[in-house]
């Protein structure tokens, strides 16, 4: 698990963690590899989206279940306007507007939530697959 305010080198700390869980379980390589983009995609997203560029609370837990890899961010920035059923990847050449494409295709589930706590982003890659 990781809390902190995003900075420089929340993406650094936030593959910290995955390095760990890692090196502590038998994960295959796609799986992790997949883990690895989508996290690096949602987490980029969150930081220079959810409070225009500026510091927010973030929280991300890694889930092992038998089957799958769960991760969950919290952060207490903007609310993501975002539709998760209408994803795509932009033309070739949009400069910008991947992250959460990439996201969508390497994941088996992807989910988006805001409540009072803040907004809620579930990723999750099946290990069989």
């Amino acid at each position: 698990m990781l809390e902190t305010r995003t900075g420089e080198d929340t993406l650094e700390r936030i593959q910290q963690v995955l390095d760990e869980t890692w090196a502590a379980h038998e994960i295959p390589d796609i799986a992790r590899m997949h883990v690895e983009l989508a996290v690096s995609e949602i987490a980029s997203n969150i930081i220079e989206h959810s409070a225009d560029g500026k510091p927010v609370r973030l929280r991300m837990e890694v889930a092992l279940l038998p089957d799958a890899v769960r991760i969950t961010f919290t952060d207490d920035g903007h609310a993501a306007p975002v539709d998760l059923s209408t994803v795509a990847m932009p033309d070739d050449t949009a400069e910008r507007g991947r992250g959460l494409a990439i996201a969508h295709r390497v994941l088996d589930e992807i989910s988006y939530r805001r409540d009072a706590d803040g907004n809620h982003w579930t990723l999750v890659r099946r290990l069989s697959t």
